[in-house]
């Protein structure tokens, strides 16, 4: 099989990169849970790099051929699909054993992969000036709505029901929608301006952001209580920045000025009862007192009780979040999800709390957390529509899921998925082969989605103009982590590109209520 070359960062390289902390649970014992009460386990092996592959690539295909599909129809037609992918788990770990689908269907398949920064950038540029270059792409929820308006409205991603209501195309009754919540599909789901709707990824992983990750010996050590509200949570990470008796600083979180890195600071801010945006009038709202209010105490947080300088820790990505809790932190304000890629010491010392509720003095209001969804999406460019949504209902299949939410041969990283819900809970629970994520994962997991809005969503994520919006808040929030700027002057700064931004959604975005298979238009 024919390889694109990687313009970023190869497997190899990503692999290499993540290192030992690519790998919960190598070896020695971790604490698993059910919920908040740990049990300690011995962590199962796992098989070597290349075992593991060819023995799930098999099981792959074991399953694909319960589904009542001719996966042979394109065989003699030679045909080679091309993806473009974010570096993620969902990446390396499909990548390893995407040779098992040529195997079963005689279509070859393509990645070309870019970092996270990159990826954003590039997928919609050759989207946009597109002759064909992909036939399908990772889709991530917050970009998702540019994606579906495209040019002007002409959408670059199709409408995946087509697809799932094809029977020569899908067995419905072995794709097992039902597996899915429907805040995902909802959230991945978007209006056509006729009256209709578009589902235009089929989703491998979500996520709940804004859920603290503490390490238990330093809050022992300290006789910290576990934080329940936002005050408390400021407070734990001064105790433990301020302690001589430990040697950790207070607390870490995404904080860089890529968009991404909101994500975080997005669950504290709706959680105060801000709003980035009027809706009705199109217009800033993030420069309110609450927001600024929010941002004032994340910036507190992160700049005062942080593991470096301001600077520093006004620049962690996803990747330097999750290192700098291993050994430098009490506290992690991140998404139970980063538990795959925790060293394996770090692992067996981390509870993760649900989202904490909103500061004492607007009375504690519960958590609005945020989100976030990846998942694969097929080109409206594409000249091999159906062979490509072959290659997703492959990829994304029970099997495939459960392959990605776990780790399953040496050097993978577990817990990226978790996209089929309920099924992969259970599953896990039941399979003694698979090790356990750090204790309190499935409570906190469970309460931070339960606590995602869905009308409207916790970001503009269900409009085009999201990722410029969000964008704007990152380096507004960025800035104030290092000490560049009070929350105030950078949200009032940020306030008229917001503005900007704003005034360009579409109307029927705005007026799109989210209930699967339904829509208002307004336009």
């Amino acid at each position: 099989m024919t390889r694109l070359s990687d313009s970023d960062i190869s497997r190899r390289q990503v692999l290499k990169g993540f290192g030992a902390s690519g790998a919960f649970a190598l070896a020695g014992c971790t604490e698993g849970t059910d919920g908040d009460t740990a049990t300690e386990t011995v962590t199962p092996s796992v098989p070597p790099t290349q075992e593991g592959i060819d023995e799930w690539g098999q099981r792959l295909n074991d399953h694909a051929r319960e589904a009542g599909i001719d996966w042979e129809m394109f065989a003699d037609d030679d045909i080679t699909l091309r993806f473009g992918m974010g570096v993620h788990p969902y990446f390396t770990t499909t990548d390893a054993v995407k040779d098992y689908f040529t195997e079963l269907t005689g279509i070859d398949v393509e990645y070309e992969s870019f970092s996270e920064d990159r990826f954003w950038l590039n997928a919609e540029e050759y989207l946009s000036n597109d002759q064909g270059r992909y036939d399908g792409i990772m889709v991530g929820l917050w970009p998702g709505g540019g994606y579906h308006w495209g040019d002007d409205g002409d959408t670059w991603v199709r409408d995946l029901n087509e697809f799932i209501e094809d029977p020569e195309l899908t067995d419905k009754d072995w794709l097992h929608m039902e597996d899915f919540r429907q805040d995902t599909i909802d959230l991945m789901t978007f209006p056509d301006g006729e009256g209709g709707t578009d589902f235009i990824g089929f989703p491998n992983g979500i996520e709940a952001y804004g859920c603290p990750a503490i390490d238990k010996p330093t809050f022992e050590t300290l006789g910290i209580d576990e934080p329940t509200t936002v005050d408390e949570l400021r407070d734990a990470a001064k105790q433990i920045s301020d302690s001589d008796e430990v040697d950790r600083e207070g607390i870490v979180s995404r904080t860089s000025s890529t968009t991404l890195s909101s994500a975080n600071w997005g669950t504290m801010f709706k959680t105060y009862g801000a709003n980035w945006i009027d809706r009705e009038n199109k217009e800033a709202a993030l420069n309110s007192e609450r927001g600024i209010a929010s941002l004032e105490m994340f910036g507190e947080m992160m700049r005062e009780y942080g593991a470096g300088d301001p600077t520093e820790n006004a620049s962690k990505d996803w990747y330097a979040n999750n290192n700098t809790f291993d050994g430098e932190v009490g506290i992690m304000y991140s998404t139970p999800q980063t538990s795959g890629i925790i060293s394996p010491e770090q692992g067996a010392r981390t509870k993760f709390l649900p989202p904490v509720k909103g500061p004492d003095e607007y009375g504690n209001p519960d958590p609005v957390v945020d989100t976030w969804i990846w998942s694969t999406g097929i080109s409206k460019f594409s000249e091999n529509p159906e062979a490509a949504w072959l290659y997703i209902q492959w990829a994304n299949s029970r099997e495939a899921n459960y392959m990605l939410s776990t780790r399953q041969w040496e050097g993978d990283q577990p817990r990226a998925g978790y996209a089929r819900w309920n099924y992969i809970f259970d599953r896990v629970k039941n399979d003694p082969s698979t090790p356990n994520p750090p204790e309190g994962y499935e409570n906190a997991f469970r309460e931070g989605m339960a606590n995602v809005p869905v009308n409207p969503p916790p970001v503009p994520v269900d409009t085009p103009e999201n990722m410029d919006i969000m964008s704007e808040a990152a380096s507004a929030m960025s800035s104030v982590v290092a000490g560049q700027q009070t929350a105030a002057e950078a949200l009032n700064g940020v306030a008229p590109a917001v503005t900007g931004h704003a005034e360009e959604i579409p109307d029927r975005y705005i007026g799109f209520e989210r209930s699967h298979g339904t829509a208002t238009p307004t336009e």
